[in-house]
Protein backbone atom coordinates (compact mmCIF):
# COMPACT_ATOMS: atom_id res chain seq x y z
CA UNK A 1 0.00 0.00 0.00
CA UNK A 2 1.05 3.65 -0.68
CA UNK A 3 1.95 5.71 2.35
CA UNK A 4 -1.22 7.51 4.04
CA UNK A 5 1.85 10.31 4.56
CA UNK A 6 1.41 10.30 0.73
CA UNK A 7 -2.53 10.74 -0.18
CA UNK A 8 -2.30 14.54 1.41
CA UNK A 9 -3.29 15.56 -2.49
CA UNK A 10 -2.90 14.00 -5.83
CA UNK A 11 -2.79 16.01 -9.22
CA UNK A 12 -5.27 14.93 -12.13
CA UNK A 13 -3.11 16.66 -14.52
CA UNK A 14 0.14 18.10 -14.98
CA UNK A 15 1.27 20.67 -12.60
CA UNK A 16 3.27 22.47 -15.30
CA UNK A 17 1.31 21.98 -18.61
CA UNK A 18 -1.76 20.48 -17.24
CA UNK A 19 -1.29 17.80 -19.75
CA UNK A 20 -2.49 13.93 -19.40
CA UNK A 21 -0.35 12.17 -16.98
CA UNK A 22 0.11 8.42 -17.08
CA UNK A 23 1.85 6.25 -14.40
CA UNK A 24 5.44 5.58 -15.00
CA UNK A 25 6.99 3.64 -12.26
CA UNK A 26 6.00 2.51 -8.87
CA UNK A 27 9.22 2.41 -6.78
CA UNK A 28 9.79 0.53 -3.60
CA UNK A 29 11.83 2.08 -0.95
CA UNK A 30 12.65 0.61 2.16
CA UNK A 31 8.84 -0.33 3.00
CA UNK A 32 7.03 2.23 1.33
CA UNK A 33 5.29 2.04 -2.00
CA UNK A 34 6.00 5.62 -3.95
CA UNK A 35 4.04 5.79 -7.45
CA UNK A 36 5.75 8.39 -9.99
CA UNK A 37 3.01 9.75 -12.45
CA UNK A 38 4.51 11.45 -15.88
CA UNK A 39 3.47 13.91 -18.36
CA UNK A 40 2.75 12.70 -21.96
CA UNK A 41 3.09 16.34 -23.14
CA UNK A 42 6.39 17.90 -21.41
CA UNK A 43 7.38 14.87 -19.93
CA UNK A 44 7.51 16.11 -16.51
CA UNK A 45 7.90 13.30 -13.89
CA UNK A 46 6.68 13.54 -9.93
CA UNK A 47 5.79 11.70 -7.18
CA UNK A 48 1.66 11.41 -6.58
CA UNK A 49 0.17 11.62 -4.38
CA UNK A 50 2.01 13.96 -2.83
CA UNK A 51 3.44 14.11 0.74
CA UNK A 52 1.61 16.16 3.59
CA UNK A 53 3.27 19.96 4.85
CA UNK A 54 4.19 18.04 7.78
CA UNK A 55 5.83 15.18 6.59
CA UNK A 56 7.66 17.27 4.46
CA UNK A 57 8.91 19.82 8.01
CA UNK A 58 9.74 16.81 9.94
CA UNK A 59 11.55 15.37 7.20
CA UNK A 60 13.99 18.24 6.79
CA UNK A 61 13.67 19.95 10.31
CA UNK A 62 16.35 17.10 11.10
CA UNK A 63 20.03 16.78 8.50
CA UNK A 64 19.15 16.58 4.72
CA UNK A 65 22.10 14.97 4.37
CA UNK A 66 22.61 12.48 7.83
CA UNK A 67 25.21 11.03 8.68
CA UNK A 68 28.97 11.46 7.71
CA UNK A 69 31.58 9.09 7.40
CA UNK A 70 31.66 6.28 10.11
CA UNK A 71 28.24 7.16 11.25
CA UNK A 72 29.40 10.44 12.55
CA UNK A 73 27.86 13.76 12.23
CA UNK A 74 29.63 16.04 9.81
CA UNK A 75 31.85 19.70 11.07
CA UNK A 76 32.79 21.75 8.79
CA UNK A 77 36.20 19.66 8.83
CA UNK A 78 35.25 17.15 7.51
CA UNK A 79 33.07 18.73 4.98
CA UNK A 80 35.77 20.87 3.94
CA UNK A 81 38.13 17.88 3.82
CA UNK A 82 35.18 15.99 2.18
CA UNK A 83 35.36 18.57 -0.50
CA UNK A 84 38.67 18.93 -1.11
CA UNK A 85 38.96 15.32 -2.40
CA UNK A 86 36.00 15.25 -4.32
CA UNK A 87 36.09 19.29 -5.63
CA UNK A 88 32.77 19.26 -6.58
CA UNK A 89 30.69 21.94 -4.96
CA UNK A 90 33.60 24.35 -5.15
CA UNK A 91 33.23 23.96 -8.90
CA UNK A 92 29.99 24.14 -9.31
CA UNK A 93 29.54 27.29 -6.95
CA UNK A 94 32.52 28.63 -8.93
CA UNK A 95 31.28 28.44 -12.19
CA UNK A 96 27.40 29.55 -11.36
CA UNK A 97 27.97 32.57 -9.10
CA UNK A 98 30.58 33.96 -12.04
CA UNK A 99 27.97 33.26 -14.69
CA UNK A 100 25.13 35.12 -12.92
CA UNK A 101 27.48 38.36 -12.26
CA UNK A 102 28.19 37.78 -16.27
CA UNK A 103 24.36 37.75 -17.02
CA UNK A 104 23.46 40.57 -14.95
CA UNK A 105 22.26 44.00 -16.38
CA UNK A 106 22.51 47.64 -14.53
CA UNK A 107 22.57 45.87 -11.13
CA UNK A 108 23.33 48.06 -8.05
CA UNK A 109 26.34 46.94 -6.65
CA UNK A 110 26.09 44.92 -4.07
CA UNK A 111 24.12 42.48 -5.82
CA UNK A 112 21.91 40.78 -3.69
CA UNK A 113 21.81 37.23 -3.78
CA UNK A 114 18.84 34.36 -2.45
CA UNK A 115 20.17 31.00 -1.74
CA UNK A 116 17.13 28.67 -0.95
CA UNK A 117 18.21 25.50 0.36
CA UNK A 118 21.98 26.65 1.04
CA UNK A 119 23.34 23.35 2.29
CA UNK A 120 26.35 23.43 3.68
CA UNK A 121 27.46 27.13 1.94
CA UNK A 122 29.57 26.58 -0.66
CA UNK A 123 27.33 28.73 -3.00
CA UNK A 124 26.87 31.45 -0.59
CA UNK A 125 30.50 31.59 0.46
CA UNK A 126 31.69 32.20 -3.09
CA UNK A 127 28.76 34.54 -3.92
CA UNK A 128 30.54 36.64 -0.92
CA UNK A 129 33.36 36.61 -2.34
CA UNK A 130 32.52 37.39 -5.76
CA UNK A 131 30.65 40.62 -3.79
CA UNK A 132 26.96 39.44 -3.53
CA UNK A 133 24.86 40.66 -0.10
CA UNK A 134 23.90 37.11 0.48
CA UNK A 135 20.29 35.47 1.89
CA UNK A 136 20.41 32.22 2.73
CA UNK A 137 17.31 29.60 3.75
CA UNK A 138 18.21 26.05 5.15
CA UNK A 139 15.80 24.20 7.08
CA UNK A 140 18.37 20.72 8.31
CA UNK A 141 19.99 21.51 11.50
CA UNK A 142 23.32 20.60 10.53
CA UNK A 143 23.73 21.47 7.23
CA UNK A 144 22.79 25.14 8.42
CA UNK A 145 24.96 25.15 11.68
CA UNK A 146 28.04 24.38 9.18
CA UNK A 147 26.64 26.91 6.80
CA UNK A 148 26.66 29.29 9.47
CA UNK A 149 30.86 28.69 10.65
CA UNK A 150 31.79 28.51 6.64
CA UNK A 151 29.82 31.90 5.65
CA UNK A 152 29.57 33.47 8.96
CA UNK A 153 25.87 34.47 7.98
CA UNK A 154 22.74 34.48 10.02
CA UNK A 155 21.30 31.44 8.06
CA UNK A 156 17.65 31.68 7.91
CA UNK A 157 15.40 28.32 9.56
CA UNK A 158 12.85 28.46 7.30
CA UNK A 159 11.31 27.05 3.94
CA UNK A 160 11.29 28.59 0.70
CA UNK A 161 7.51 28.64 1.11
CA UNK A 162 6.98 30.67 4.67
CA UNK A 163 9.75 33.32 3.90
CA UNK A 164 9.18 36.85 3.78
CA UNK A 165 10.63 39.41 1.94
CA UNK A 166 10.12 42.77 0.01
CA UNK A 167 8.95 41.90 -3.43
CA UNK A 168 11.88 42.12 -5.99
CA UNK A 169 14.23 42.67 -3.45
CA UNK A 170 16.74 40.20 -5.13
CA UNK A 171 18.95 40.44 -8.52
CA UNK A 172 19.49 36.21 -8.75
CA UNK A 173 17.24 33.51 -6.82
CA UNK A 174 19.67 30.84 -6.84
CA UNK A 175 18.32 26.74 -6.29
CA UNK A 176 20.57 24.41 -6.32
CA UNK A 177 19.85 20.89 -6.00
CA UNK A 178 16.58 22.22 -4.32
CA UNK A 179 13.59 22.54 -6.80
CA UNK A 180 13.14 18.74 -6.77
CA UNK A 181 12.15 18.74 -3.41
CA UNK A 182 9.95 20.96 -3.70
CA UNK A 183 6.46 20.25 -2.60
CA UNK A 184 4.92 22.22 -5.32
CA UNK A 185 6.78 23.56 -8.10
CA UNK A 186 4.50 26.38 -9.32
CA UNK A 187 4.60 27.75 -5.83
CA UNK A 188 7.84 28.11 -5.61
CA UNK A 189 8.43 29.62 -9.18
CA UNK A 190 6.24 32.08 -8.61
CA UNK A 191 7.33 33.16 -5.53
CA UNK A 192 10.89 33.45 -6.75
CA UNK A 193 8.83 35.62 -9.54
CA UNK A 194 7.56 38.00 -6.57
CA UNK A 195 10.86 38.36 -4.92
CA UNK A 196 13.20 38.82 -7.97
CA UNK A 197 13.25 41.57 -9.50
CA UNK A 198 12.58 42.88 -13.14
CA UNK A 199 15.24 41.58 -15.54
CA UNK A 200 16.93 39.47 -12.19
CA UNK A 201 17.90 35.46 -12.37
CA UNK A 202 16.15 32.43 -11.22
CA UNK A 203 19.07 30.10 -11.30
CA UNK A 204 17.89 26.40 -11.01
CA UNK A 205 20.10 23.11 -10.80
CA UNK A 206 18.57 19.91 -10.71
CA UNK A 207 19.44 16.46 -11.98
CA UNK A 208 18.93 16.03 -15.57
CA UNK A 209 15.94 13.27 -15.55
CA UNK A 210 16.50 13.58 -19.26
CA UNK A 211 20.31 11.90 -19.06
CA UNK A 212 21.56 8.99 -20.68
CA UNK A 213 22.33 7.55 -17.21
CA UNK A 214 18.79 7.81 -16.16
CA UNK A 215 18.08 6.44 -19.87
CA UNK A 216 19.45 3.08 -19.21
CA UNK A 217 19.07 2.67 -15.19
CA UNK A 218 15.38 3.79 -15.43
CA UNK A 219 14.01 4.09 -11.78
CA UNK A 220 17.32 3.01 -10.31
CA UNK A 221 19.14 5.77 -11.32
CA UNK A 222 20.68 7.76 -7.97
CA UNK A 223 18.43 10.49 -7.98
CA UNK A 224 15.05 8.72 -8.49
CA UNK A 225 14.55 8.45 -4.53
CA UNK A 226 11.29 9.19 -3.14
CA UNK A 227 10.94 10.47 -0.57
CA UNK A 228 13.46 13.14 -0.89
CA UNK A 229 13.33 13.91 -4.19
CA UNK A 230 9.72 14.18 -5.21
CA UNK A 231 9.99 16.29 -9.27
CA UNK A 232 12.10 15.09 -11.65
CA UNK A 233 13.05 17.71 -14.51
CA UNK A 234 14.50 17.18 -18.02
CA UNK A 235 14.93 20.52 -20.02
CA UNK A 236 11.57 20.64 -21.80
CA UNK A 237 9.73 20.55 -18.58
CA UNK A 238 11.67 22.99 -16.73
CA UNK A 239 11.50 25.82 -19.34
CA UNK A 240 7.63 25.05 -19.48
CA UNK A 241 7.45 25.79 -15.59
CA UNK A 242 9.60 29.04 -15.89
CA UNK A 243 7.67 30.19 -19.12
CA UNK A 244 4.40 29.98 -17.37
CA UNK A 245 5.68 31.92 -14.47
CA UNK A 246 7.27 35.29 -16.95
CA UNK A 247 10.63 33.89 -16.94
CA UNK A 248 12.85 33.12 -20.52
CA UNK A 249 15.63 31.13 -20.31
CA UNK A 250 19.06 32.89 -21.30
CA UNK A 251 21.44 30.00 -20.84
CA UNK A 252 21.91 26.36 -20.00
CA UNK A 253 24.56 24.04 -18.83
CA UNK A 254 24.93 20.51 -19.03
CA UNK A 255 27.17 19.11 -16.31
CA UNK A 256 28.34 15.27 -15.46
CA UNK A 257 31.31 14.54 -13.06
CA UNK A 258 31.86 10.87 -11.87
CA UNK A 259 33.90 10.72 -8.53
CA UNK A 260 37.47 9.98 -8.22
CA UNK A 261 36.35 7.48 -5.23
CA UNK A 262 34.23 5.56 -8.12
CA UNK A 263 37.35 4.36 -9.80
CA UNK A 264 39.67 4.18 -6.46
CA UNK A 265 37.15 0.80 -5.16
CA UNK A 266 37.44 -1.20 -8.05
CA UNK A 267 41.59 -0.59 -8.77
CA UNK A 268 44.65 -1.31 -6.59
CA UNK A 269 46.44 1.73 -5.07
CA UNK A 270 49.35 0.94 -7.02
CA UNK A 271 47.60 0.86 -10.11
CA UNK A 272 48.13 4.66 -10.74
CA UNK A 273 48.53 4.45 -14.42
CA UNK A 274 45.36 2.33 -14.79
CA UNK A 275 43.84 5.00 -12.45
CA UNK A 276 45.16 8.18 -14.42
CA UNK A 277 44.27 6.57 -17.29
CA UNK A 278 40.39 5.44 -16.30
CA UNK A 279 39.76 8.68 -15.46
CA UNK A 280 40.90 11.08 -18.50
CA UNK A 281 39.27 8.87 -20.61
CA UNK A 282 36.09 9.17 -18.74
CA UNK A 283 36.62 13.07 -18.10
CA UNK A 284 36.56 12.89 -21.89
CA UNK A 285 33.31 11.00 -22.14
CA UNK A 286 31.26 12.94 -19.77
CA UNK A 287 32.34 16.21 -21.92
CA UNK A 288 30.70 14.20 -25.45
CA UNK A 289 27.99 13.64 -23.44
CA UNK A 290 27.03 17.13 -21.68
CA UNK A 291 27.72 18.58 -25.13
CA UNK A 292 24.80 16.35 -26.49
CA UNK A 293 22.71 17.41 -23.48
CA UNK A 294 22.65 14.59 -21.90
CA UNK A 295 24.57 15.01 -18.90
CA UNK A 296 23.43 14.26 -15.59
CA UNK A 297 22.70 18.08 -14.35
CA UNK A 298 20.57 21.25 -15.97
CA UNK A 299 22.00 24.54 -14.85
CA UNK A 300 19.34 26.84 -15.96
CA UNK A 301 19.74 30.61 -15.73
CA UNK A 302 16.32 32.62 -16.60
CA UNK A 303 15.21 35.92 -16.68
CA UNK A 304 12.82 37.74 -15.05
CA UNK A 305 10.51 39.46 -18.10
CA UNK A 306 9.21 42.59 -17.69
CA UNK A 307 5.74 41.81 -19.37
Amino acid sequence: MFDKEFQEDKYECCPVCSGEINCWRVKNVGTKLFKIDQCRSCRFTFVNPRPSWQFILTYYNGSGHGCGTNNKAPTLESVRSQELREPNSVIDANRIVKTCNALLRDAAVPRKLLDVGCGYGFFSNQALCDGFRVTALEMAQIERQIAIEMTKLDIIASSFEEFNSTAGSFDVILMSQILEHALDVNVWIEKASQLVRTDGLVVIAVPNFGSIFRMIMQENEPFIIPPAHLNFFQYKSLSKLLERHRFIIEKTQWVSRIPKSAFEKHLKLHLTTTYQTLHTLSSMSLKIIDTLRLGMFINVYARKSGN
